[in-house]
């Protein structure tokens, strides 16, 4: 990429020499970094002119929205920031707030991931080091013991393990599964449920034998009320039949566990009643071994648990720290809506001015919050009662919009390091003949202020004079393109 500074308007560069060039076929990154400094635009520090030329620079289909432009093809984050820094607003809290979203997010998923992979236990990392540290004591006294060929200590965990731990919570097994296996014996019980004894049809074969009338009411009332008490007995039934199963399925567990236990308890009488030296080392090594590798799997359950209470934590932080972002952007809005010097008062004045004076209608441009704390970028027409009506959503009014939206922020940095231009492609296409005048005399307004208005029109797009003087200058004609030869094409070329 070359460049060329010069203060007077060269009318073609395309034969220059090298040797003429202010840079000559510079790297496209240096060449980006020297235009930047070269445009100097601090209104829009720290982003380029790139990120907002689209608002200068608008084509065809550019039109559809006044805010968000097609080239923004990215989320709220990738355009919502810079136009947020046009409109004098700090665009770091907007900034800050979409990435830390996002940050949010991903801790988020990663906290849902280790609770997964924690099994969701609910237990307290201190509580787990607290155990740590005293099953690292026991396996230090244990060593000590083998060390020293001493098992006075280990004989008498044996014995207290089968009298507190092993007898005790045998007897408290029994005792529950007696108590379920009786709860057992009445839900069978109740499944037996003799039938109903009473035959309508009998007892009416009996009446009539007696020569006794048997009304068909009765017979009736009898068929419904056994019917009525066959549904009530099933249902019952049904509830009984799932609360044995669950009650057999208790008493197999316990089943298991007793079986655990007494073999527990079988191993350590054997154990005290022996008088091997070293078959008890061989179990006091075992046991050693054995408690090591539960300080391990709690080392690690510690270090699962605190990754995830750090993680909560992160996220707490996280979330109070968007909370509060959100507290400065409404109060940051609030500001520079009251503030008559502000970019954002000044664009909604002039705005609403352009409309005023293209269209004769009222409409507003407003900047506001939504649920989440994210801006929202809105412009509306209004009727006399300062309600919002649907003619924005028009093809030609959406395009005014567009229109007024570019000059507006031109003007309001008009004191400040921004582009002085503004382009528009088919501006006068599919509007009335009032707008288009209305339209070129605002233009032309807005160019005796010091912004140069650039638009492309056809010639039968052009507004119509009541006289006979045109109602576009010769002088205010840039270039006209036409197919008639190189001199109607842009930049001069031949075709291809």
């Amino acid at each position: 990429m070359s460049f060329f500074i010069s203060s007077e308007t060269q009318p073609d560069l395309t034969s220059l020499e090298e040797d003429d060039w202010s840079h000559y076929e510079l790297p496209f990154a240096k060449a980006k970094s020297l235009l930047d400094g070269y445009l100097d635009l601090r209104d829009i520090d720290p982003w380029k002119f790139r990120n907002v030329i689209g608002y200068f620079l608008r084509m065809q289909g550019d039109y559809d929205n006044v805010f968000k432009l097609q080239r923004h093809a990215g989320g709220d984050k990738d355009w919502k920031p810079i136009l947020a820094r046009i409109l004098g607003l700090d665009d770091a809290i907007f900034t800050e707030r979409y990435e830390l979203k996002a940050d949010i997010e991903m801790k988020a998923a990663l906290l849902a991931a280790a609770e997964r992979d924690a099994q969701d236990s609910e237990e307290d990392p201190e509580k787990i080091g607290a155990l740590i540290q005293l099953r690292e004591l026991e396996v230090r006294r244990m060593q000590d013991e083998l060390n020293s060929f001493d098992f006075e200590g280990f004989d008498a965990d044996k014995t207290s393990a089968i009298v507190d731990r092993i007898d005790a919570r045998i007897a408290e097994l029994n005792q529950t599964r007696y108590t379920l296996s009786h709860t057992v014996s009445e839900l069978e019980r109740g499944l037996k449920v003799d039938s109903i004894s009473f035959d309508p049809q009998k007892a009416e074969t009996l009446f009539e034998e007696a020569g006794v009338s048997f009304p068909e009411q009765v017979k009736v009332d009898f068929d419904q009320l056994i019917a009525f008490n066959r549904a009530i007995t099933e249902e019952r039934s049904s509830y009984i039949r799932e609360e044995l199963t669950s009650t057999k399925k208790e008493i197999a567990d316990i089943v298991e566990e007793l079986r655990h236990l007494n073999a527990q308890r079988k191993e350590n009488l054997q154990y005290l009643r022996s008088e091997d030296v070293f078959e008890k080392y061989r179990t006091l090594s075992a046991e050693v071994a054995k408690t090591a590798a539960e300080v391990d799997l709690l080392h690690r359950q510690h270090n699962t648990l605190s990754n995830i209470q750090n993680k909560r934590r992160e996220l707490r932080e996280a979330k109070a720290h968007y909370a509060e972002l959100q507290g400065k952007a409404e109060e940051a809005l609030r500001e520079a809506g009251q503030d008559r010097s502000s970019l954002l008062f000044k664009t909604r004045e002039y705005f609403s001015g352009q409309i005023k004076d293209i269209l004769r209608r009222d409409a507003i441009l407003s900047v506001t919050l939504n649920g989440e704390g994210n801006l929202e970028f809105r412009t509306d027409f209004v009727d006399g009662n300062e309600l919002s009506t649907s003619e924005a959503d028009g093809t030609s009014f959406k395009k005014l919009l567009c229109v007024a939206f570019d000059l507006a922020i031109a003007r309001a940095h008009l004191d400040g390091a921004f582009p002085r231009f503004v382009f528009h492609d088919g501006v006068f296409e599919l509007l009335d003949p009032r707008p288009k005048q209305n339209l070129l005399n605002s233009i032309r307004g807005y160019t005796q202020l010091g912004i140069q208005s650039i638009i492309t029109v056809m010639d039968f797009d052009l507004p119509k004079s009541d006289s006979s003087e045109p109602t576009v200058l010769d002088s205010e004609i840039v270039l006209r393109l036409h197919d008639d030869g190189e001199k109607g094409r842009l930049f001069h070329f031949q075709s291809w």
